[in-house]
């Protein structure tokens, strides 16, 4: 495919669909004041905008696949031209909507690792499956190094990769996955934020009309409101992870989800930075946990934070066994974390540190609603069980001398990384003044992740311990 060629017609869908995202208030506007003359005089624009520029677009952009790199062009007013080596590919993403595929048509984006603002080097919004297929053929190719007999053998076809692993969302995990989900939490946040930004006068009012009805009666329709944003997160990630499927394919892994739009990103193994193990509270009680790869693009932005999940819903006892096909450098069974661990007396700094942020908070609320005495005391004692969390998951230790395991717990979530010697960007050790005289230390490891830097933190180590870990990165590091 070494000819250059554009996007198939119904990726004007994607322009079009754009440009009422962008300016869907000037279309509100336009509906809304048809019949002034105004309004009839805004009619051309909305031609310009929503019509002829998207048409532009879609055929402004073209691209070409040839043996060596993957050339993409684009551009109305000023003209850009990607030229992408196939060893420089993070990631390829495949999204097939529910209307490309009676067409049999797909999305593709490429992501290397100099990508910005979190968009893809190359998005092709409509085009056919041999296209990925063919750029994942070439990227394979670059990133084997040729022997003598390879390189005198080349005419031969290239064997295809056997299938090493696989993973499938059963019907009871998919369940224990999406019930005990903390997703319906930010939306309850962005109701209260609405609630904040109402105009005052309507806010006295709905105070007035609520105040006759009965505390328990308020209660429950609180509840109502936390029940039904639940159900709302129960049944979007129903549909995110219809099918969902894990394949490791020779040096890379594959995960494939979806129902409406089936998304498929297809990841090298060496583009890996870290594993991270994350239970919730609700999920520590069930005894599951969620595998998730930290990689260094946005390809999983609507996964989680960036986190390309790998094994959604796992038991404890299998987590190791089921993640190691898929991660080779992975131990096979749980390693033991004490080796950095908190114990004794640091517990209480913990402790005292989430007391700390909760305090002032609390006494500014209990001095303006002092009826409301008796639940702001229930935050301090949410907050004294956090520091005392956080302590009891604060662990690590170094597996073989290529491995750095560490484990830790904020806001009643526990989390273990498992990072590669290769992965870690820089380790540092803060000390403060009054830290000096009891020997301890804050050891921070830092590991690249989407756009952006994951710092994982274990604080109140003694110096001993943090200081064994700086020691092995200085020495090992290249």
């Amino acid at each position: 495919m070494t000819k250059t060629k554009r996007t198939h017609p119904l990726g004007l869908l994607d322009h079009l669909a754009k440009s009422v995202k962008n300016w869907w208030p000037l279309l509100i506007i336009i509906l809304a004041q048809s019949q002034s003359w105004w309004g009839k005089l805004l009619i051309p624009a909305a031609i310009l905008i929503f019509v002829i520029w998207p048409l532009i677009s879609w055929w402004s952009i073209s691209y070409r696949v040839t043996p060596t790199a993957l050339e993409f062009h684009s551009g109305i007013l000023v003209r850009h031209h990607e030229h992408i080596p196939y060893a420089r590919i993070q990631t390829v993403q495949r999204k097939q909507w529910f209307y490309l595929a009676p067409f049999h048509l797909e999305e593709v984006s490429v992501e290397t690792a100099s990508h910005e603002d979190g968009k893809p080097e190359v998005r092709l919004a409509a085009v056919t499956p041999d296209v990925a297929a063919l750029i994942e053929h070439y990227r394979q190719a670059a990133n084997t190094v040729p022997t003598d007999s390879s390189t005198a053998n080349s005419a031969e076809p290239v064997i295809a990769p056997a299938v090493q692993a696989t993973y499938a969302l059963t019907t009871r995990p998919r369940w224990q996955f999406v019930l005990t989900s903390t997703g319906f939490i930010p939306i309850l946040l962005v109701a209260l934020g609405i609630y904040g930004k109402l105009p005052h006068n309507l806010i006295e009012r709905l105070g007035s009309d609520l105040a006759h009805l009965s505390g328990l009666f308020l209660i429950i329709g609180g509840l109502a409101i936390a029940v039904a944003a639940w159900l709302f997160t129960v049944v979007m990630l129903l549909i995110r992870y219809f099918h969902f499927r894990a394949t490791r394919i020779g040096d890379q892994i594959q995960v494939a989800k979806g129902l409406f739009q089936r998304n498929t990103i297809t990841v090298p193994l060496q583009r890996i930075q870290a594993v991270r193990f994350k239970q919730n509270v609700f999920r520590q009680w069930i005894g599951i946990q969620t595998a998730q790869l930290l990689l260094a693009s946005r390809a999983a932005a609507e996964d989680n934070n960036d986190d390309l999940v790998l094994l959604p819903a796992v038991t404890l006892p299998q987590s190791y066994t089921a993640l190691r096909p898929f991660v080779d450098w992975t131990p096979a069974t749980s390693p033991d974390l004490s080796a950095l661990s908190v114990t004794n007396g640091r517990r209480w700094l913990l402790v005292r540190n989430a007391l700390l942020i909760a305090v002032v908070p609390v006494a500014i609320a209990t001095w303006f609603w002092p009826t409301w005495n008796a639940l702001f005391d229930l935050v301090l004692v949410i907050a004294f069980g956090q520091g005392l969390f956080a302590a009891n998951n604060t662990g690590g230790s170094l597996v073989g001398h290529k491995l750095l395991v560490l484990r830790t717990g904020h806001w009643w979530t526990r989390e273990t990384y498992l990072v590669p010697l290769a992965k870690i960007q820089s380790v540092r050790l803060r000390q403060s003044i009054w830290m000096k005289r009891t020997h301890l230390m804050h050891l921070t490891v830092n590991v690249r992740h989407g756009n952006r830097n994951q710092a994982i933190a274990l604080r109140y180590l003694t110096a001993n311990q943090a200081e064994s870990i700086y020691d092995w990165y200085r020495t090992n590091a290249i």
